[in-house]
């Protein structure tokens, strides 16, 4: 019979004590989203418990700087839940981005009535407004 992925994880005391290691960081890792404000949630992420010590890794500066205010409300909350945290570490380690959202892509261009639109507009503003130019730089770029 075919064992399961646990059972084979469980299996060698090495593997067995990763497996668990791994589990309590997934309990911590969502008891750190139920604490965290749901606009920090989603940007921050348990990466290690060791010697009473959790560390947190976040996608930038400012959630790092935010989740540092809240370290001992968050220290104190998951101590209830399983072990003693006594300190909370947060670095910065953004998520990498996928190649295909690094594509730049160039917008969609305005169609025959907006250009025409545009046009009229550049029409009718004094001549030497500065917005005159850059509608008339706007329009130069559409009919290119």
């Amino acid at each position: 019979m075919a064992k399961s992925l646990q059972e084979h994880l469980t299996a060698t005391e090495g593997l067995a004590r990763l497996a668990a290691h791994a589990e309590r960081l997934m309990a911590f890792d969502r008891s750190l989203k139920t604490v965290l404000p749901a606009t920090l949630a989603s940007h921050a992420r348990v990466a290690n418990f060791k010697l009473g010590k959790l560390f947190i890794h976040t996608d930038n500066s400012a959630v790092a700087a935010k989740v540092r205010q809240l370290g001992p409300r968050i220290a104190l909350a998951l101590s209830a839940s399983t072990v003693k945290v006594a300190e909370v570490g947060v670095s910065v380690h953004p998520l990498p981005v996928a190649l295909t959202s690094l594509a730049h892509q160039r917008p969609s261009m305005p169609g025959n009535k907006q250009t025409a639109d545009l046009a009229s507009l550049a029409q009718s503003l004094p001549e030497n407004s500065a917005l005159k130019r850059a509608v008339e730089r706007l329009l130069h770029t559409v009919n290119k």
